[in-house]
């Protein structure tokens, strides 16, 4: 070729990009932009459920019912008591005295007073006050017995006793009977009983009991003292004497004020029908803000109350539901509610009060369309329609509020205020203002809060920068009150004029020239970029197909032959030591005629419809079983799997002994290196995550998938085959929803 012809394509090049750039000047592009796409707006509404609270307990003094969360409230409590009964309570029959009685060996071997029981009563332990001399060998007792109403002294009938508790120090000493005492109405006694004491044994012993020898205000209480025979001592002169007991009958509410208080305030418990019993019912809202409900219960005798309590309280509690509404100029809003909805207690309800303005219902259930009651004011879902665990839609329509916008300008320049107004609804709420350049990129967006009721124009505007996209720009102007919607847009025309300055004559000339270099620069670009992105496609294709073409994992411990780990994971189980038999001899034959014993090698052998893969790193060897043969990347991955292995169980390989249990965790490598999570059957487990529209997307069709076979798992091939052909792209959204731990294998 001339050297003149070697020119001329170049000046062909150079003129027709002078001529393109000069037309740059001279032509407006306006891009097309629809107005067609909807705008979410997200938004949460509140619900009300309703439930009840039903059980039966025995409590002392106070009542703790549980409560789902501290943000229940309680709109009304109906308490039934039974069988009130007063506790234990420390009763005191004469505390005062300074005169003694003693009890001795070479005195007298021992003294009682007298109880008088007034209703039926069980008697758990005395206190007496007194103090000991000496402590003796032989036993004393403290007892409680019967009353000889002719002698006015003990009768030989023992109905308790105990070993006495006296220490030298003078004060009350408790004595607690074994079993509790039951004693019906009458008199009895309470003595120190010391008839097995004897001057030889207990010559220096002595129980001192103080008693009141005057002044006292059980006149007519006797004493006794026992001298060989219980016999009459005195009248109105008793010792000094507790009894811990409780009254073995059922009391009347408001014999005893019964009353249960809370939040600083008392309720009285009124009688029921039959004695012991009783009841309360408070109609009013109560907010324990905790996770229990506390009644205290109190009475006039200053004594714990005992009783049974069956109870039902309703309770209430407002939560949030997320969701969005759809804005679409020229067409009615959709909103669409997700509500979290999972009974609590009885008889439970959920309540959804919609704005007025709703209307055109539809309640989804695990994507199925059902009938509840939709009053004029609310949606009701009655405890029959709530399955734990379901998924919840509501669906409805609203009228797109007008908004008026006046725009006396429609086309603008640069440097220049794209100005327009617009007279919102009367009501509160948040104005929205977003513009679109003609690139389609959202280039402004402000919100303005509109706090009180205003008929005012608001004036909107945006200063173009100097250098503006020329065409078409959209504004989308929308208001919003959390109930109520409207959108309006508007497009506008960019021009850029034409100045055609002497410089932008140097500048077209270089800039051809660049062109040309740059076109050609271009090119290679774009042919690298699309190889990158082929690689890219071509990579997750091999991920997926490596993975689910692999049927058996093997690791073998090189000095013994012996299996450490094996996974099946398709098709059928095998002889794993027939295989790895076989491959050794193989193996061992290959090294004979290459001599590479000490070199990492890789076998490769076809069987019928398998390909047998084997692996050599160090002390162990890793052996693959496949469908059809891998590609480098998994080889690749392989040697990155190895490196791990002998970076964790190369020591316990290295010194292996037979045990392979402590090789189980292999498999968390594998998962890792390998994508073996792709094989298993996966469950859907929601997280607290931010997730892509596509990703939402797949999550649904698992869903969809599940529901149609009836089952809580689905398989990844369910889900990459759904749709004609393999996707890339819904191949990289299952694994980045793997990666969120939301599909984890169900093992």
């Amino acid at each position: 070729m001339t050297k003149k012809n070697q020119l001329f394509p170049i000046i062909s090049i150079f003129l027709i990009s002078f001529f393109i750039v000069s037309l740059f000047q001279f032509v407006g592009f306006s891009h097309a932009q629809s107005n067609d796409e909807p705008i979410n707006i997200p938004t949460k509404f509140q619900m009300t459920e309703i439930s009840e609270n039903i059980n039966i307990t025995d409590s002392i003094s106070s009542i703790n019912i549980p409560l789902p969360s501290e943000n229940w409230n309680i709109t009304n409590i109906q308490l039934n008591f039974s069988d009130i009964k007063l506790g234990k309570e420390i009763r005191t029959v004469e505390e005062k005295g300074q005169s003694i009685h003693t009890i001795e060996a070479k005195g007298k071997l021992g003294y009682g007073v007298e109880i008088n029981i007034t209703e039926p009563t069980s008697i758990f332990g005395v206190y007496i006050y007194g103090y000991l001399t000496a402590t003796p060998v032989t036993p004393v007792y403290v007892q409680i017995q019967g009353y000889d109403g002719g002698t006015k002294a003990p009768n030989e009938n023992v109905l308790g006793n105990t070993l006495i508790n006296i220490s030298l120090l003078p004060g009350w000493h408790l004595h607690t009977f074994e079993e509790a005492i039951s004693l019906s109405i009458g008199s009895y006694y309470l003595v120190i009983n010391g008839s097995e004491m004897s001057i030889p044994l207990d010559r220096l012993a002595a129980y001192h009991w103080l008693y009141n020898g005057s002044g006292s205000l059980n006149t007519k209480l006797n004493t006794a003292v026992y001298d060989g025979v219980w016999k009459q001592d005195d009248i109105g002169k008793p010792l000094l004497y507790k009894l811990i007991q409780r009254v073995n009958r059922s009391f009347d509410p408001q014999e005893v004020n019964m009353t249960a208080e809370f939040n600083g305030s008392s309720y009285p418990v009124l009688d029921g029908s039959t004695e012991g019993t009783g009841n309360l019912a408070i109609n009013e809202l109560i907010a324990p803000n905790s996770t229990f409900f506390n009644i205290a219960i109190s009475n006039n005798r200053s004594i714990d109350l005992l009783f049974n309590l069956s109870y039902r309280i309703n309770v209430i509690n407002n939560f949030f539901s997320d969701g969005q509404v759809q804005l679409r100029e020229g067409s009615a809003n959709r909103w669409i509610l997700t509500p979290d909805i999972n009974r609590v207690y009885y008889n439970y309800s959920v309540k959804f009060y919609y704005p007025t303005s709703w209307y055109n219902f539809s309640v989804q259930r695990n994507g199925e369309d059902i009938s509840l009651n939709i009053t004029s004011k609310y949606i009701l879902f009655p405890d029959a329609s709530i399955i734990d665990g379901a998924s919840w839609e509501i669906f409805a329509n609203s009228p797109n509020v007008v908004l008026s916008l006046n725009t006396p300008k429609l086309k603008f320049g640069p440097d220049q205020d794209l100005e327009f107004s617009v007279f919102p609804p009367i009501n509160p709420g948040n104005l929205t203002y977003i513009l679109i350049n003609s690139l389609g990129f959202e280039e402004y967006r402000e919100t303005i809060e509109i706090t009180h009721n205003t008929t005012s124009e608001i004036v909107l505007s945006y200063t173009l920068s100097s250098n503006p996209n020329e065409g078409t720009y959209w504004a989308y102007i929308y208001w919003f009150d959390g109930e109520n919607a409207g959108i309006k847009s508007q497009d506008f025309q960019i021009n850029i004029p034409f100045v055609l300055n002497p410089i932008y004559i140097v500048i077209i000339v270089v800039g051809s020239i660049i062109l040309a270099g740059a076109s050609f620069t271009s090119y290679k670009l774009i042919k690298r970029s699309k190889r990158i992105h082929h690689e890219y496609r071509q990579k997750i294709y091999n991920k997926y197909m490596d993975v689910l073409n692999l049927d058996y994992f093997i690791i073998i411990e090189k000095r013994t032959g012996l299996n450490i780990y094996e996974k099946v994971l398709a098709g059928k189980d095998m002889d794993a030591s027939l295989i790895t038999g076989f491959l050794e001899a193989i193996r061992s034959f290959g090294i004979e005629l290459t001599g590479a014993n000490e070199q990492s090698q890789t076998i490769k052998l076809e069987y019928q419809q398998s390909k047998i893969i084997m692996s050599e790193f160090k002390d162990f060897r890793i052996l693959l079983i496949m469908k059809e043969n891998p590609s480098q990347d998994f080889l690749d991955s392989i040697k990155s799997l190895s490196y791990d292995i002998d970076n964790t169980y190369g020591e316990d390989i290295a010194h292996f002994t037979g045990n392979i249990d402590k090789f189980a965790n292999i498999k968390e490598l594998l998962d890792q290196h390998l994508e073996t999570t792709l094989i298993y059957p996966l469950e859907l487990k929601p997280q607290d995550v931010k997730i892509t529209s596509d990703e939402k997307l797949m999550i649904n069709r698992a869903k969809e998938v599940m529901k149609m076979r009836k089952t809580d798992y689905f398989f990844l091939s369910y889900l990459l085959y759904a749709k004609k052909g393999f996707q890339v792209k819904d191949a990289e959204t299952v694994l980045n929803l793997i990666s969120k731990k939301i599909f984890q294998p169900k093992i």
